[in-house]
């Protein structure tokens, strides 16, 4: 990489990573829309994780566990995040381990960060109340994060964050070998789905069948993150629509 490529790399990952938009002609936070055109910024939203900023591969790592205490324990001592050194609390899951239905989150908040778990708060909350609309809870779906540590100012994580923790998370997914998993948000849809080209417009409410290896294949639905919601009420009325698509296939397994 010449010094012109690298300075430019410099600086479009200084500007993702504060979160500062008069460089780049797009924003970092879903709740930011300030274009006329929200879909499309929207779909932007996490494209630089992989258009722009990484030119990296995810780093190859072997992963021990075959159960999910030896998993948290890997996860504990991973060192090289640097989440590790600034959060409270690593955030590992809550709910059935056993469950057909598995959420996965982006990263921790605050509250997350405090309690240990994930989705709790405002966010928390209205992931509850989207489950028990279609059958779930927390007895029987479980649900994690990409990311297992809160990134300082709940901002978004970075692409070498992402991929310290993509293997670990996708371990996780393997171990749990749900029926149904629920991708929230464009972040953790994007790394898990590795679909680069189309942002959380265009996946959410249309099934994916995620590979955890030859053999075995899961059924995926991406939809927007309740704490998304919360800021763009507007959009209730499409994760309704996705939900309803998911109780149907619920109810195949049930």
């Amino acid at each position: 990489m010449g010094k012109k490529s690298i300075l430019l790399h410099s600086l479009l990952k200084w500007h993702y990573t504060n979160n500062v938009i008069s460089f780049l002609p797009f924003q970092t936070n879903e709740s930011s829309f300030s274009y006329k055109d929200q879909n499309t910024i929207y779909s932007k939203n996490v494209d630089l994780i992989e258009d722009e900023i990484n030119k990296n591969e995810i780093k190859k790592v072997i992963i021990q566990a075959n159960n999910l205490e030896a998993l948290k324990k890997e996860v504990e001592g991973l060192d090289e995040c640097a989440l590790k050194k600034t959060a409270t609390n690593i955030v590992f899951s809550d709910g059935n381990s056993k469950a057909n239905v598995m959420v996965v989150g982006e990263a921790p908040g605050e509250e997350e960060d405090k309690l240990g778990k994930p989705f709790k708060g405002q966010a928390g909350n209205l992931l509850d109340k989207m489950l028990e609309a279609i059958g779930q809870n927390r007895e029987n779906t479980y649900i994690t994060n990409l990311i297992f540590w809160r990134p300082p100012g709940n901002r978004n994580p970075t692409q070498e964050e992402i991929n310290i923790c993509l293997p670990y998370a996708l371990k996780h997914i393997e171990i749990i070998n749900p029926k149904i998993l629920i991708l929230t948000g464009a972040i953790a849809t994007k790394a898990i789905l590795r679909q680069n080209n189309k942002g959380i417009i265009q996946l959410r409410g249309k099934w994916q069948n995620f590979s955890i290896n030859k053999s075995t294949s899961i059924k995926t639905m991406p939809i927007f993150h309740p704490a998304f919601l919360l800021r763009q009420p507007t959009r209730k009325r499409e994760a309704w629509e996705d939900l309803k698509k998911i109780k149907q296939e619920i109810d195949l397994i049930t």
